[in-house]
């Protein structure tokens, strides 16, 4: 599904980003993508939605190498991917449903299958009552639920959450995350970058751990940290 092999990204700058970054995610896995800020999460999620391209080694999505699709086919590789963002990054002006609809109308979707398919996917995040209201109506919690709900709506087969959690209180982001969970459960494959500990401690997921452009830990039943994991 999303593969990584050798992979390094220098920038203009000399800056070394990612150093001979090697990993496998298989279809259906739950994912925690944890390190301190810095340490090559963000870029490692750009490679994937092929936002930025590696200086050496190859990035696989689905069994297609990123580097090589030309101008047209990037747009439905990153059709196939949803992305989920800590500041949300919905449509002020739009309603609940418009911001979902929104990712479907550049498809070109029939306006009935539009419709079918965002309140489906409104029921799933459990905002079928909130389809008319605006965002700035909405909690917090409430609005990163519209943003998942627009990140899956066209069905991805990977669903990247760059800290969903990161600008809500605990509560808020135990519903989020269950949320990942129950979408993971309907077959998307879910890397989530995150700094919340508290998460990764108690779900046990695989973690893939990093500094200073380096995967340095890969554990299927992961923790945070190397401290976490010793005191269970």
């Amino acid at each position: 599904m999303i593969q990584f092999f050798d992979v390094s990204k220098v920038y203009a700058n000399g800056t070394v980003a990612l150093n001979r970054v090697s990993f496998q995610v298989a279809k259906g896995e739950f994912v925690f993508l944890v390190g301190p800020s810095g340490s090559g999460k963000s870029t490692v999620l750009r490679l994937i939605t092929r936002e930025e391209k590696p200086t050496e080694g190859k990035v696989l999505i689905n069994g297609r190498n990123t580097v090589r699709l030309s101008r047209r086919e990037i747009p439905h590789l990153r059709r196939k991917i949803g992305v989920v963002f800590q500041d949300f990054r919905l449509l002020p002006k739009l309603t609940v449903a418009q911001n979902v609809a929104f990712a479907l109308e550049v498809c070109e979707l029939p306006r009935r299958e539009i419709k079918r398919r965002v309140a489906s996917t409104l029921e799933l995040v459990g905002l079928a009552d909130k389809a008319g209201v605006y965002p700035h109506e909405l909690s917090g919690g409430e609005q990163q639920r519209v943003s998942i709900a627009r990140a899956v709506v066209n069905n991805p087969i990977v669903l990247l959450a760059d800290e969903p959690t990161g600008n809500l209180d605990p509560e808020h982001s135990w519903e989020i995350v269950r949320l990942l969970e129950t979408i993971n459960l309907r077959g998307t494959t879910v890397l989530m970058a995150t700094h919340n500990d508290a998460i990764v401690n108690a779900l046990q997921r695989r973690v893939i751990a990093m500094a200073e452009g380096c995967v340095v830990r890969d554990e299927l039943r992961g923790s945070y940290s190397n401290e976490a994991q010793n005191s269970i």
